[in-house]
């Protein structure tokens, strides 16, 4: 579902030669930049990923420094793009602020959210929003 490797190989390999690492960096970098719930468990299932392997793609992603290494609350990663952070509430995971404007969501007072759906969700094709955050962060 959420692995450009199989939805956008073109932008995998832009994104690989763009960033200098391998396809599977350039596939992480592109699920953290995109999607709303890229922990690591969902990216380790979504890819086939050991924790080894995870910890592979992670370690040469973060040479790029088009990521940064933190911890933060109930996000269920390491990883996260530069920049603001939104923390929505429960059942929704906070995520970082750039991405609100491309899954339409507002968000509004305790839980509660403005989307097209009750969950943050894809509201395009994901090849397309792959893309999308592609050109948002160039």
């Amino acid at each position: 579902m959420g692995d450009p490797r199989h939805s956008c190989p073109e932008l995998v390999a832009r994104a690989a030669r763009e960033l200098g690492v391998g396809t599977d960096a350039a596939a992480l970098y592109l699920q953290l930049a995109t999607l709303a719930a890229p922990t690591d468990r969902n990216v380790r299932r979504w890819n086939g990923w050991t924790t080894k392997r995870h910890a592979e793609v992670r370690a040469e992603l973060l040479t790029t420094g088009a990521v940064i290494e933190a911890k933060r609350a109930r996000a269920g990663r390491t990883l996260f793009l530069p920049g603001a952070w939104t923390e929505l509430k429960a059942p929704h995971l906070p995520l970082e602020t750039v991405k609100l404007a491309s899954h339409l969501v507002r968000p509004l007072w305790a839980q509660h959210i403005e989307a097209p759906f009750e969950r943050v969700l894809p509201p395009a094709p994901l090849h397309e929003m792959f893309a999308e955050a592609w050109e948002r962060d160039r």
